[in-house]
């Protein structure tokens, strides 16, 4: 089988799958139309339409936004070059593996065609190319002012691209915390996980004066680095021996070396995921690592729901982020049991050939009953890369501006009914 991964890549993900799916004795490529700032590598140059539409999206992504005609111009060059990418990959690939919410001409009209040639298609959702945008830090951040219309519009927009996609995909991948904009049962994203190789020896970490931990926002606002940085100083201040060191936008393989001399992995406060990518990373190598996140209350009990192992990060609500902090760093053995089961997690579930064998059950039309999430089971509130304070005050501005119906979840009374108490601080009925 033929399979095509594109059209970008995120966080290594598209990389690890087309590697798992090599393991199986599948042909994977990555056809991406973009380039990647952190360099994961894997993916070639295609050639021919392929190669045209990818040089077109490299100009796109290099051109300012003070060039305006000129990066229309590359955006229409790259959508029609798309078409012909379009008919290329349909007569080359038996199947579609499509990340971050995109594909090849992002138009109903492809999948139709895709499905109508035989050819089975997967939607990888993410995270941000989902989650309602009023309570996503990085629609809009936590330091702006919110633009309630504007938030409206990207929700009603946000939505529209959801059911478009799952209307035309075989399967969707999505998970609980981001679904909120399905109509239709879609995979629970713990069926699939991060493809990451484990270290099957992994670095001890060096002794040094002070414990390391290591902090690598993509973006700082949205991953509550200032308070991160905080918690770490007030530890300082009370003669705690604890450094922090922080990697900002750098590619991948100085990240991976980062990671394999720190002590403790601090990924972000406002997750709504137990193990991101970078948290996986850290995980592979053995390394404890603390998540701060609202999906704490509820993501055990979700994850027995639907039979599906839970990563073993020490994941915890924002408000006890300092608290666990302080006990990881003042406790060698929980840092060590905690890294040596993130590695173990990662080795039996997330590897690239584990990962990979999941895909080819949804590919082929066999996922199991247990692993489908019922839009109406999502039940989460607080979004991703906000305090659950500012989220509120959001999810109550865009009510007040622009009316419930801005929400997008008229067809889920009971989870409009919730933001709507949630905005008020009130528990919903």
């Amino acid at each position: 089988m033929r399979v095509f991964i594109g059209p970008l890549e995120v966080a290594g993900i598209a990389t690890g799958l087309a590697r798992g799916l090599h393991a199986h004795g599948h042909e994977a490529d990555l056809v991406f139309a973009y380039s990647h700032r952190f360099a994961y590598g894997g993916a070639r140059d295609h050639g021919g339409v392929a190669g045209w539409w990818a040089r077109a999206g490299r100009w796109r992504q290099a051109l300012s936004r003070s060039q305006p005609l000129r990066k229309a111009f590359a955006f229409g060059l790259q959508q029609l070059l798309g078409w012909a990418v379009l008919a290329w990959a349909a007569r080359r690939y038996d199947a579609f593996v499509f990340l971050y919410g995109e594909t090849i001409t992002n138009t109903a009209l492809e999948l139709r065609l895709l499905r109508w040639l035989g050819r089975r298609t997967v939607v990888v959702f993410v995270g941000s190319d989902s989650r309602p945008p009023y309570v996503d830090g990085g629609w809009f951040p936590a330091d702006r002012p919110f633009d309630a219309r504007a938030a409206a519009r990207a929700a009603c927009r946000q939505r529209a691209k959801v059911q478009r996609l799952e209307r035309g995909a075989s399967v969707c991948v999505n998970a609980p915390a981001t679904g909120h904009f399905h109509a239709r049962p879609f995979v629970h994203w713990l069926a699939l996980g991060i493809p990451r190789e484990a270290l099957a020896a992994p670095p001890a970490p060096m002794p040094r004066p002070a414990l390391r931990g290591l902090h690598s926002p993509s973006h700082p606002v949205l991953k509550g680095t200032a308070r991160i940085r905080a918690a770490v100083q007030a530890l300082r201040e009370r003669g705690v021996a604890v450094e922090l060191d922080t990697v900002e936008g750098r590619p991948n393989a100085e990240v991976l070396a980062a990671l394999a001399d720190c002590d403790l992995v601090l990924d972000q406060l406002y997750s709504d995921t137990p193990m991101a990518a970078f948290a996986t990373e850290g995980a592979s190598l053995g390394r404890a690592v603390l998540v701060g996140g609202y999906a704490a209350r509820a993501i055990a009990a979700e994850a027995a729901r639907h039979g599906l192992p839970l990563p073993p990060t020490v994941f915890v609500e924002p408000e006890a982020f300092e608290a666990e902090l302080a006990r990881l760093v003042a406790d060698a053995e929980a840092r060590r049991r905690v890294g040596a089961d993130s590695r173990a997690f990662v080795a039996a579930h997330w590897t690239p050939q584990a990962v990979a064998g999941r895909l080819l059950r949804m590919i082929e039309g066999t996922v199991p009953e247990a692993w489908w999430v019922e839009p109406g089971e999502v039940a989460y509130l607080q979004g991703c890369g906000l305090p659950q304070g500012v989220a509120r005050e959001r999810v109550r501005a865009l009510v007040e501006r622009c009316g419930a119906c801005a929400l997008q979840l008229d067809d889920k009374p009971a989870l409009r009914d919730a933001f709507l108490a949630f905005a008020h601080g009130e528990t919903a009925a």
